[in-house]
């Protein structure tokens, strides 16, 4: 992704985003360390990916590309 200079209504939208990969991270990490969710998140998240991207779905690509971020960023 390009890294030029966002408007305001862009760095919301990124400060967002950011955040809400960090509270995933956040809950997921307190989660397994109390044997809660061992390693599912990820995984799961990655299957219902597939089933959208399989199915006729009205999940959007933009939709999919912050999915796959979260799932990213949430891989242990």
């Amino acid at each position: 992704m390009p890294k030029g200079k966002l408007s305001p209504e862009g760095e919301v939208i990124a400060a967002y985003g950011a955040a809400m990969v960090a509270a995933f991270q956040v809950l997921i990490n307190c989660l397994e360390e109390n044997d809660t969710l061992p390693g599912q998140f990820p995984n799961a998240l990655g299957v219902y990916m597939e089933m959208v991207k399989s199915g006729e779905s009205s999940v959007s690509e933009i939709t999919l590309a912050v999915l796959h971020d979260i799932r990213t960023a949430t891989l242990t």
